[in-house]
């Protein structure tokens, strides 16, 4: 899908000058298409960051700060392009990003695109968790179904995203798996584990790689074994 039209939505709270090397680097992208991109703001100095960057298509103000799943929405609910990328403004991805996941859509059954994280900080401890439990999990974890397109690293077909309602805007976390496993009863989600983005590890440092896991894997369990949770009270 080459001349594809595509847009990406960066959701960027309080965010400040990690927003602009995020902007730098879709600046730097290698597609053939007409890329739009949105930012969904808050924050005063985020927002100038925004608007005052050549890259940018839209800016929206977030007033409400209600998280990533709706600030995500509404970004997508502007964008025009026939494909729409995610990532965070922590996040830096590489040149050839928007095309690597656009490729995958000449497959008309193909509903949506995530791969893996590498971290952005320097660190043994960093790199090896993060290919741990931001890659080796996806693969082990993709072949049985259980798809989790990562928030900073996916991307969706507009019709399809439209047609399970975009991101789910009450959970608190996990919104990304929500929406995979439900984009993965339209069609099909891919893992490209070629295609990685560097994101912060600021999060990982202030919580703890241990407790992370422990949180999240309770959520995981409740979307994989049947019955557990059926009202999926966990991610709310």
């Amino acid at each position: 899908m080459p001349d594809t039209d595509a847009s990406v939505v960066v959701p960027a709270r309080d965010e400040g000058r990690r927003l602009e090397r995020t902007l730098d680097s879709l600046a730097a992208q290698r597609f053939a298409g007409r890329l739009e991109v949105v930012v969904v703001t808050s924050g005063e100095t985020t927002e100038s960051v925004a608007r005052g960057h050549s890259i940018v298509d839209q800016v929206l103000v977030d007033e409400q700060r209600a998280g990533p799943g709706p600030a995500r929405n509404w970004g997508a609910t502007v964008a025009d392009g026939d494909v729409v990328l995610f990532t965070d403004a922590d996040t830096v991805v590489p040149p050839t990003w928007v095309r690597r996941h656009c490729r995958h859509y000449v497959t008309p059954d193909v509903v949506g695109v995530g791969g893996p994280l590498r971290p952005l900080e320097s660190g043994l401890r960093h790199r090896a968790c993060f290919r741990v439990l931001s890659d080796w999990w996806y693969r082990a974890c993709w072949p049985v179904g259980f798809v989790q397109q990562p928030g900073p690293n996916c991307s969706v077909r507009r019709t399809a995203f439209e047609s399970v309602g975009g991101f789910d805007a009450s959970l608190r976390y996990l919104e990304d798996t929500d929406l995979s496993l439900r984009l993965s009863r339209e069609g099909t989600v891919v893992y490209d584990h070629t295609c990685p983005v560097e994101t912060s590890a600021r999060r990982q440092d202030r919580i703890g790689y241990a407790r992370l896991f422990l949180w999240y894997l309770v959520g995981y369990l409740e979307y994989a074994v049947p019955g557990l949770s059926p009202t999926r009270n966990h991610f709310r």
